[in-house]
């Protein structure tokens, strides 16, 4: 009874494996599965640019043309012609954080007036749902994210206690 069992699972566990992998999913440098399905659920707030959240989550953020975005501090990139925005975390805790995105952008986190270095990023475009994930090394301080160069006028954005 058991053999048969573990003859049952063993495909549907190589499959679903296989398919992660195989999407790319699985080859970020660390897991990003609770992002893929918090954005695949789709139950969080749509916030608009130039807005304030209370604490870090996940979040829709509508994006606006990046030629009317006023960033707190002026990216490092030239300004491009797609998209952009930036939102502002009243409070978080001091440690480290991680950034994940829906789509390609790029992602400047702002404390204390200056950019903060990421720590550590991943980027895959083979991955459906998820294609940049950054962590940084925060204060507790206002934390101000700044997102440019997206095609898409919505991303989902995740801002979590790296697992």
């Amino acid at each position: 009874m058991r053999a048969a069992l573990v003859a049952l699972v063993l495909p549907s566990l190589a499959a679903a494996t296989g398919v992660a992998a195989e999407d790319g999913c699985g080859r970020f440098a660390w897991p990003v599965g609770r992002e893929r399905e918090l954005f695949a659920e789709g139950f969080f707030a749509d916030v608009e640019s130039q807005s304030a959240l209370p604490k870090d989550g996940v979040f829709s953020m509508v994006l606006e043309p990046v030629e009317r975005v006023i960033y707190m501090v002026p990216p490092d990139r030239a300004r491009d012609t797609g998209y952009g925005g930036l939102v502002t975390f009243e409070w978080i805790s001091s440690g480290r954080w991680q950034v994940t995105l829906s789509d390609d952008a790029w992602v400047d986190a702002v404390q204390n007036g200056r950019r903060l270095q990421p720590i550590a990023s991943t980027r895959r475009d083979d991955c459906p749902g998820v294609r940049l994930s950054l962590q940084f090394e925060i204060q507790s301080l206002p934390l101000t994210l700044q997102f440019g160069g997206v095609t898409v006028d919505r991303l989902n954005v995740s801002v979590l206690r790296p697992r």
